[in-house]
């Protein structure tokens, strides 16, 4: 039996989402959690304006084991709803059509996973900042006193991964995110998570008047700004924040009393102004000072005398308040030990959920519990206008004999004009609270708008012929054994079209046959070189929204495999083992695509032959619809005997250096690697590796071109080749390609004819000098000199000869060409040259370091043209006469073809 494929169990969802968390801008999102786990905690400020992070924390929700559902993985933006703010290019990809900016709304936008196993998302939760943006012309009224900050420290909080998450910045196009180094660090989130910042609850009820939105739209001139300032410091310094948040399917009348139950106040029209105004109902009067109204100035009549007995009383009050850091309700009690001794316990409860702290919510715990248990006085006192001086809330005093009341406090809590003109007067006992008011709620309508179910054709895939090291995972060593050597197997990666594909089924066919279901396919993930990536670098950044690539993983970038060595998360960097299995290290543009191939590719179970052409369609399946087969794209492939050939060799190296350009100085050294696709089996091996195997009858052909035409190829079953060889004779080094004439050098493997499927290919250039100046073979021996005998043309000439300075020379012989120079013969200056200067006459040939190169490409010593080295890089103009043994002078003219003294061609005429 072979080894089976993986068994799918589950799967993950991955979907786009768009949230809406109120209306915008707000100062700062602090927090998100999901499942009241967190998904995201951020440092003070850290999110105070658009911008997008990546979620890293796939075992959120237990992971993919037994019992797990997931987690969240993914990109989320976020959307302060800005004045100016435009979509981003994510979020129109997924609207379509004209999207609009969404200003004046906090949104976010989420893609990636968001759960696995099940289909249904854990509810997310928003902790959202909102003091001092979003007023009415972008301007907060009494900024200084604006903000209370609060703490709690006794909060047990732990964002646990989500001080993993990093900033990053999304490119237009297919590119994805680039990482930049997170921010903050877990100290400063978790000091970030209990800190609250409350606001003043009289600036709330100054932009509840002002706001011209949602709010009344009174001016400043409509408005005692003095009172709510006075309100506004009170507050301040009693540390009383509120964190409150206005649901509009309560009226705004119900919000406003809301804040005043809270804060014990009272907001009213000035009719004596006409102005808003507002008061804090608070012990902060001096009794002698508060007017005393008696039957002679003022007091008409008093009614209801209704003091309650204590023995009806509460004498325990449960407070009811919201901390936001923990995101849960919590209560604290006042109790009246004395009463509850007395007649038993009397409880009553009251939600005060803007309230954000214990402390604050002891506070007004204990105002309630006065305000129930005193056996409070209650009067509605008839008086003439004289009590015009009194406003709501304000206290005043009375004495009244006749109901045994001499010097009472009471507070207004309400004031009407009767038809006679009086005034009646509602009073209540002296205490510091109002009682609670309740909620309501409501329903909005929808603004959801259907997905696209529409299966759309796959655009973006990769078909390959399956590798050596994939067959191992799927197979055992038997099975394989006994494939035909000429067998082959196809596979697919694939890129969903869009967030509603949930699979594909796969199609496949060889030649014209029909088309056969070879099973369903799921998404593989992909991301693109931001950058190009060189044959050494071993770094790259990626953005994958699920899964996350882990070391061990493998990738395929064009046709190169690599290995992910490690993963570093906090700036998305991935260390790779480049060129494994039977590829090499390549170059790569950027926006190459890089497939993830470990975590999904789908392997055709057909076997085919070498040279058969297999077509493949892809059928994109929804929840809704599968692609027909014709709309389908069709992909072709011809199988090659990859799993067959020898892998490459791995490690090349030049003179010990992993470079990827030959330069021609100096005699190099060529080292490599043994690889052994059998012994490596399902493992990968970067390039970097050492020996393995080889695989037996392996052999490594090494060639030296030009073009396309081989200078010099040679076989070796070793790991080492050097060029020019180490030691040769003389015949052979005038027969070796010269660096100057060679521009590549390649290395493959070889097996019983079958060549790796990839090779080496480098280009060669040609550093100053030669190489084969260290070559350059022994001088052959100087025959005597016959004076009698007749010059054979073909004879070398020894050039350190004396020449004899006596000898006549006939100016009337003609030059044998084939004759060899003598560069040690003296030159008569004075010999007249008749040869006209004629471009026929006339030659140009180069002159390089060490050796000669004539213009047609041949080399000769230079003591052949004269008795000094020639100066590389010079271009001359050579003389006939150094034919005869002239001087060599620039500028001067060759008509005649020249032999070298050792042998080696020069140039003829061209």
């Amino acid at each position: 039996m072979g080894k089976k494929k993986k068994v799918t169990v589950g799967y993950k969802y991955s979907w786009d989402i768009q949230s809406g968390l109120g209306r915008g801008p707000v100062d700062e999102i602090v927090a998100i959690t999901a499942d009241d786990k967190y998904v995201f905690a951020g440092t003070l400020r850290e999110v105070t304006a658009n911008k997008a992070i990546y979620i890293n924390q796939e075992g959120l929700f237990g992971g993919t084991d037994v019992g797990g559902e997931g987690g969240i993985r993914g990109t989320l933006e976020f959307c302060m709803g800005e004045s100016d703010q435009v979509p981003s290019d994510r979020l129109k990809g997924l609207l379509k059509g004209v999207v609009p900016g969404f200003r004046g709304v906090v949104t976010t936008f989420f893609s990636g996973m968001i759960s696995a196993y099940s289909a249904s998302p854990k509810p997310w939760k928003y902790r959202v900042r909102r003091v001092l943006k979003g007023w009415d012309n972008n301007n907060a009224w009494y900024p200084e006193k604006a903000l209370i900050v609060l703490r709690n420290d006794n909060a047990n909080v732990n964002c646990g991964g989500a001080v993993n998450n990093s900033d990053m910045i999304i490119p237009p196009g297919p590119g994805g995110p680039i990482f930049n180094p997170p921010v903050g660090n877990p100290d400063g989130r978790n000091d970030n998570l209990h800190t609250i910042h409350a606001m003043n609850p009289a600036h709330i009820l100054i932009e509840c008047a002002t706001n011209r939105d949602w709010g009344r739209g009174l001016s400043f001139e409509d408005i005692d700004t003095d009172a709510y300032k006075r309100m506004a410091d009170k507050l301040y310094d009693e540390k009383f924040g509120l964190c409150f948040r206005y649901n509009r399917q309560d009226s705004l009348d119900t919000f406003i009393q809301q804040i005043l139950d809270h804060i014990g106040g009272v907001q009213y029209g000035d009719l004596t102004t006409g102005k808003l105004t507002a008061k804090l109902i608070r012990d902060d009067y001096d009794p002698e000072k508060l007017p005393l109204f008696t039957y002679d100035n003022g007091i008409l009549r008093v009614q209801d005398d209704d003091s309650s007995s204590a023995d009806k009383m509460v004498n325990e009050v449960v407070v009811t308040w919201h901390d936001p850091v923990t995101n849960k309700d919590d209560t604290v009690r006042a109790k009246n030990l004395a009463s509850i001794q007395s007649v038993g316990l009397i409880s009553q409860s009251v939600d005060y959920k803007a309230i954000p702290t214990h402390e604050l919510a002891s506070r007004v715990a204990q105002r309630e519990l006065e305000s129930g248990v005193s056996g409070l006085t209650r009067l509605v006192i008839f008086m003439d206008r004289r009590a015009g001086i009194l406003a709501p809330a304000d206290c005043f005093r009375i004495s009244v004999p006749d109901r045994g009341i001499k010097n009472m406090i009471l507070r207004v809590g309400g004031m009407r004009e009767q038809d006679d003109g009086s005034l009646k007067v509602t009073a209540l006992q002296d205490v510091f609270g109002l009682p609670s008011q309740s909620y309501s709620s409501g329903q909005q309508d929808s603004q959801w708008i259907p997905p696209d179910n529409t299966a759309h054709p796959v655009t973006l895939l990769k078909v390959t012929e399956i590798p050596y090291y994939l067959l191992s995972t799927v197979l055992s060593d038997q099975d394989i054994q006994q494939l035909p050597d000429d067998a082959g197997y196809t596979g697919v990666m694939a890129s969903s079209p869009g967030s509603q594909a949930i699979n594909y089924e796969l199609l496949t066919r060889s030649g014209n046959q029909d088309y056969n279901r070879a099973g369903l396919g799921d998404w593989t993930p992909l991301t693109v070189l931001q950058t190009p990536l060189g044959p050494l670098d071993t770094r790259i950044n990626v953005s994958v929204s699920e899964p996350w690539p882990v070391a061990g993983d493998s990738i395929l970038i064009d046709e190169e495999i690599a290995l992910i060595q490690s993963v570093n998360n906090n700036d998305g960097s991935l260390t790779l083992g480049r060129g494994c299995a039977d590829t090499i290290p390549a170059a790569h543009a950027a926006g190459a695509v890089v497939w993830f191939i470990s975590k999904e590719i789908v392997v055709d179970p057909q076997e085919y032959l070498a040279g058969e052409v297999v077509s493949v369609k892809l059928l994109t399946r929804t929840s809704a619809s599968v692609l027909a087969v014709a709309d389908a794209p069709e992909n072709r492939i011809t199988l090659s005997h990859r799993p067959e050939r020898p892998y490459p060799p791995g490690n090349l190296r030049i003179n010990n250096q992993p470079v990827q350009t030959v330069t021609g100085t100096g005699r190099i050294t060529f080292t490599w690697s043994h690889r052994d696709r059998v012994l490596q089996g399902s493992s990968l091996l970067p390039t970097q590796g050492g020996n393995v195997g080889p695989e037996a009858g392996t052999r490594y052909r090494v060639r030296l071109c030009k073009g396309n035409t081989t200078l010099r190829e040679e076989m070796t079953e070793g790991t080492s080749w050097c060029y020019p060889p180490q030691s040769m004779t003389a015949d052979e080094a005038a027969h070796l390609p010269r660096w100057e004439a060679i521009d590549r050098f390649t290395l493959c493997s070889l097996r019983d004819a079958l060549e790796s499927w990839q090779g080496y290919s480098l280009s060669v250039s040609v550093s100053s000098g030669s190489i084969f100046d260290d070559v350059t073979p022994p001088e052959p021996p100087t025959p005597p000199v016959d004076p009698d005998k007749p010059v054979d043309p073909d004879i070398p000439v020894d050039p350190d000869k004396p020449v004899d300075p006596d000898k006549p020379v006939d100016p009337d012989k003609p030059v044998d060409p084939d004759k060899p120079v003598d560069p040690d013969k003296p030159v008569d200056p004075d010999k007249p040259d008749d040869r006209p200067d004629t471009p026929e006459n006339r030659i140009n040939v180069r002159a390089v370091y060490g050796n000669t190169l004539i213009k047609a490409g041949m080399a000769i010593p230079a003591k052949a043209l004269s008795g000094d080295i020639v100066s590389g890089g010079n271009t001359l103009s050579i003389p006939v006469k150094a034919v005869c043994g002239t001087t060599l002078d620039s500028g001067a003219d060759l008509q005649k073809p020249v032999k070298s003294v050792y042998g080696y061609l020069l140039v003829t005429e061209v």
